[in-house]
């Protein structure tokens, strides 16, 4: 791991950002208004293009990736050029996006051999991939839409952060669809409107239990499209079994994933994150079980803290649970009023605010009874094309860039760290992103947050 993790991410100091280098842009589009001269695409603060389609590489397309292609396919810049995926069954699915696409099952061989054939890459592995090629992406100077959560390691998380910061020519984007929906636009809009007070508690949770032991089977031959040996990546290999990772359990394991927390967290935190301007976790307990020796426990609940922001009390609390652990009642609402399997609930000094996930807001008053009189909703915006209209300088950033994505997914992947030590209070310093204290329980954890790569990887 760099020693640049033991640097606070701090996006002012890293040189200009986009939003600075397009209204310089702006400036000198203004000198040139009056003259026949077009204005190159780097003026506005993103890498030349090669045309005036944005030429993307998917990586990893079988599952969430075709369905961000779907999104993406309707932006009228959008065009396929490259796709890797370790598993060939699914490279003919790239032919219905486009024509004449260059197909790899090495995302090494994609940049080695096609880097000049695309000027974005589409990112949508399992977890424990999205660190190094999204950090090999911005080495390549390629914009990134990354699945989240950002990475399967806080250390991954704050090195890409702050790899971003240094490019701020580039346009990064955390796959959080949801952070354009309507609903959670007119949750924050609400929110920091001051429509239920200063909040000073929140309870995230999500009824999904991405977990549960898997218990040893006996090894079979990987199918022959697949590649197992670049399926685990960075990971330790391990002997492949049919139906128990690819394709669908690998959320399960420690080695592939990050459970459900880090699956689900990343979505249903992400409008707590972004109404309340949060930033990082001072301190943060575990109170659910531990995880198996390889497998993620079904259950969990996480209590954090915060600083406070102007939208909070001085401390805020942030509990998060997840499977059967989630809460069926809190106090504020009636009992007769049915929680959704996942969302939030915000508590205010006017009132609290329940935001399903994916569904309209419901308000409070102090006495249990809903406000009928509401602010008007907010439109939905598209998160696809946000981040592509970033990459050709339509817009100063997407909605979700790495500075926003890397702070919110260390929070949410500190739950997966510290499940390991039930009801023990870990105190993070942020600075060093390391948890403080000399206790061995301390040096555990930190050693979880620097991703061990397999050797050659």
């Amino acid at each position: 791991m760099s020693s640049d993790i033991q640097r606070k991410y701090d996006s002012s100091s890293n040189g200009l950002h986009r939003r600075q280098l397009i209204k310089s842009a702006g400036a000198a589009s203004l000198a040139l208004a009056s003259s026949s001269l077009v204005v190159p695409p780097m003026v506005f603060g993103q890498p030349m293009l090669k045309s005036d389609r944005v030429r993307v590489a998917a990586i990893g397309f079988g599952g969430r990736g075709k369905a961000d292609m779907d999104g993406m396919k309707s932006h009228a810049a959008f065009q396929l050029t490259a796709a890797c995926d370790v598993d060939k069954s699914f490279h003919p699915i790239a032919d219905k996006y486009g024509d004449g696409v260059k197909k790899f099952q090495d995302y090494r061989k994609l940049f080695s051999d096609a880097a000049d054939s695309f000027d974005a890459v589409l990112i949508a592995t399992p977890d424990h991939m999205h660190g190094p090629i999204a950090m090999m992406a911005m080495e390549n100077n390629k914009h990134v839409y990354l699945q989240k959560p950002l990475a399967q390691d806080i250390g991954e998380c704050r090195l890409l952060a702050e790899a971003a910061a240094k490019r701020p020519e580039l346009a990064t984007q955390m796959g959080i669809q949801i952070h354009a929906h309507g609903a959670y636009r007119t949750a924050v809009s609400w929110i920091q409107s001051g429509l239920i007070g200063i909040v000073s508690a929140v309870h995230s949770w999500s009824g999904k239990g991405w977990g549960g032991e898997m218990k040893p089977q006996d090894p079979t031959a990987p199918p022959e499209s697949l590649d197992w040996n670049l399926y685990c990546g960075v990971s330790e290999k391990r002997e492949y079994v049919d139906k128990w990772y690819h394709r669908n359990n690998w959320r399960k394991w420690l080695a592939f994933g990050t459970g459900t927390q880090g699956d689900m967290g990343c979505h249903i935190v992400d409008p707590v994150f972004n109404s309340l301007e949060l930033k990082e976790p001072t301190k943060c307990t575990s109170l659910g079980p531990k995880p198996f020796k390889e497998n993620f426990a079904l259950i969990s609940k996480v209590v954090y803290s915060f600083k406070g922001t102007k939208y909070t009390t001085d401390n805020l609390d942030l509990t998060w649970y997840n499977g059967s652990l989630r809460p069926t009642e809190l106090a504020g609402i009636p009992k007769t009023e049915e929680l959704p399997h996942q969302g939030s609930m915000f508590i205010g000094s006017e009132g609290s605010l329940i935001l399903p996930h994916i569904g309209n807001p419901s308000v409070f008053n102090l006495d249990g009874t809903k406000k009928d009189t509401l602010p008007e909703k907010v439109e939905a915006s598209n998160h696809f094309h946000d981040w592509l209209d970033a990459v050709v300088g339509e817009k100063e950033e997407s909605g979700a860039p790495f500075g926003y994505a890397g702070p919110l997914t260390e929070a949410v992947l500190m739950g997966t760290v510290i499940n390991r030590w039930p009801k023990m209070e870990f105190h993070w310093d942020a600075t060093k992103c390391v948890f403080t204290g000399d206790s061995e329980e301390v040096k555990q954890a930190n050693a979880l947050l620097r991703p061990a790569y397999r050797s050659g990887w």
